[in-house]
């Protein structure tokens, strides 16, 4: 089990994880994030499990993660920023965690619309964002975060598409350093989406995804559709090119990347 003890001996950051929850079994990292009272989840409140129970990913799809090797957190943020920037987290969480996987591992990391990170072109992380809103402004967000680190075994449905960092690396991943680094490179990151003009960042995340100029499988409402990834707006949408020639943006949905 990932300790208290063990994060603070390491973490260096100004805000995140500094008020902090750990578990060994815990429902779902987002779920008690929600309950908590608002005197006791300050800005960069942090909630670190061992294993999941009910554990989400997008789409209310379940996150199946074997217990004690992989990473499984929510960070608490209070956004003091427009809303139009909020809808970039995931891709500033995407920046800091691939940053940090790289640092840690050595292992390439490629970004995939919307919080997808692959490592050899299989997935090996996934974000989810949650949102409490108030008179149309928003008073939180709830960002959980999953990382495949030391699990060599998946399900046979998901195998072919999933792998991990130990997979890659050929050695055990120290965890605890590896948390703290995303958190490190996450605080840098909200800080850099917070004074900057979000293109910026968006600009690195796409330096970071090969999807863009291939043919992409798009699961959107229930129905399927083939087109040609162009390009993420300014606003976080993926801009794709229907079969036909028309243009138009994506806010929700699966995308899988052809064969390449």
């Amino acid at each position: 089990m990932i300790e208290e003890r063990e994060i603070r001996a390491v973490l260096q950051t100004k805000h995140f994880g500094k008020k902090l929850y750990c578990f060994e079994t815990i429902d779902s990292t987002n779920t008690f994030a929600r309950s908590l009272k608002e005197n006791d989840a300050p800005h960069g409140t942090l909630v670190v499990a061992d294993e999941q129970t009910a554990g989400k990913g997008r789409q209310e799809r379940q996150w199946r993660s074997q217990k004690g090797k992989n990473l499984l957190f929510s960070l608490i943020l209070k956004p003091e920023f427009p809303q139009e920037k909020i809808r970039l987290l995931p891709f500033a969480a995407a920046l800091a965690s691939a940053d940090a996987i790289e640092m840690e591992t050595g292992c390439a990391v490629e970004c995939k619309w919307l919080n997808d990170l692959l490592v050899a072109r299989k997935k090996v992380a996934g974000m989810l964002i949650e949102t409490s809103v108030q008179e149309e402004v928003v008073k939180n967000a709830i960002l959980g975060i999953g990382i495949n680190v030391n699990q060599t075994v998946f399900a046979d449905d998901i195998k072919e598409k999933a792998t991990s960092l130990r997979l890659h690396s050929s050695k055990d991943v120290d965890r605890v350093h590896l948390l703290c680094g995303v958190l490190e490179e996450l605080e840098n990151r909200y800080e850099q989406l917070q004074q900057f003009p979000p293109q910026l960042l968006l600009d690195e995340w796409k330096q970071r995804a090969t999807m863009f100029g291939t043919t992409i499988t798009l699961v959107e409402h229930s129905s399927l559709l083939k087109a040609t990834a162009i390009d993420v707006a300014p606003n976080g949408a993926l801009v794709i090119e229907e079969l036909n020639g028309a243009r138009r943006e994506v806010f929700a949905g699966d995308v899988t990347i052809a064969e390449r």
